[in-house]
């Protein structure tokens, strides 16, 4: 008897052992967006919209100018990320600096800004939504006038706390708020072309957000989207003082197969995609942990990252300081971001997106 109570607690232990040294995972719920609600009027009369001066110095003042002016003052951009509805992307990465521009027909229509190496006046990363409020005029409601049509953009409680939007005459600012520090993530200048064209809010686009794209754009875009999201989740990890995450590609097609399968299920019946361990059982590596982040019905990245660290779960697993590497999968709408911690022998198998480039 004696004997078969040793046998069965060895048998408990190694089970325990094989239990708590299995990887550990972090999955969490699909982040969706919440536009902006909107009142649209055909033929309205135009109420006054008060606004303030727009600034005479910063990157603002390159709206509305040529994409060569603004290479003139900050040199040539890291790469060019081709876009939405004929848009590309002019990304510039320097030291506490991250800016991705938008150029179409080679004027920019809109600027992304995060770190204090370019100028965003009259706002900086890492201000406070205390000093913010002291000299910016905060309206819940912004009127927009386009083609005899009259928007109004209506900010919700959690908007006037996480995505500030502020009129500078004829250009707009979208204030990303971290909301856990209460400070200034980032700002994203636009013209009120590209307000309207992005979609911050519901039914503003007739055709949809893909409308007048062949498949071969589309996949370019995505990937452009991967890269983008990889780059400022590193950027915000390295300016917290966390570890920056090498790429994987393993990781990035685990990520892309979830994002596809949730776009075709979002337009036809589709079975409910495998989840993340079992994308994972492709890997051939060991691993300690993963986590993952999704989220739906976005057209800019920067808006995704802003989304997930507002998100108390999603910003642990953005966040988490023992991840290694990632992989990110965007497709259409729909945008994956995977992140794994590998066991120290398994990690040179994997490189950066960097060396890949």
């Amino acid at each position: 008897m004696k004997a078969m109570i040793r046998i069965g607690v060895v048998i408990l232990v190694i089970f325990l052992i094989g239990f708590y040294n299995g990887p550990s995972f972090q999955e969490n719920e699909e982040l969706e967006n919440e536009p902006f609600n909107v009142d649209s009027n055909e033929n309205a009369d135009i109420p006054s919209s008060e606004s303030l001066t727009r600034p005479k110095s910063g990157v603002s003042v390159y709206i509305g100018k040529t994409a060569d002016q603004m290479v003139e003052a900050y040199g040539e951009p890291e790469r060019m990320d081709p876009g939405r509805n004929g848009v590309t992307w002019y990304i510039y990465m320097v030291e506490n600096g991250y800016m991705q521009a938008a150029v179409k027909n080679n004027e920019v229509k809109a600027l992304f800004v995060m770190g204090n190496a370019y100028d965003s006046t009259p706002y900086f990363t890492g201000q406070s939504v205390q000093d913010i409020y002291q000299f910016t005029m905060i309206n819940s409601e912004i009127i927009v006038e386009d083609d005899g049509r009259v928007y109004q953009l209506d900010l919700s409680e959690q908007d006037l706390h996480t995505r500030l939007l502020v009129q500078f005459e004829d250009i707009y600012a979208q204030l990303m708020i971290d909301s856990v520090s209460n400070q200034l993530l980032g700002v994203y200048y636009l013209d009120k072309e590209t307000l309207l064209d992005q979609q911050p809010y519901e039914g503003s686009v007739e055709g949809g957000p893909l409308a007048d794209q062949n498949q071969m754009v589309l996949d370019e875009v995505n990937e452009a989207n991967e890269r983008q999201m990889f780059d400022i989740v590193n950027f915000i990890r390295s300016s917290m003082g966390l570890n920056e995450l090498i790429w994987d590609n393993e990781l990035a097609e685990a990520a892309k197969e979830l994002s596809k399968s949730r776009e075709l299920m979002s337009s036809e019946s589709a079975e409910e995609p495998p989840g993340l361990s079992d994308r994972l059982d492709t890997l051939n590596r060991t691993y300690q942990s993963a986590g993952e982040n999704t989220a739906s019905q976005y057209f800019l990245t920067p808006a995704v990252v802003h989304g997930w660290l507002n998100s108390e779960d999603h910003r642990e697993t953005m966040l988490n300081d023992t991840f290694t590497h990632t992989g990110s999968g965007v497709y259409g709408s729909y945008f994956t971001q995977d992140f794994v911690q590998y066991d120290q022998d398994e990690e040179e198998e994997s490189y950066s997106i960097q060396n890949e480039q």
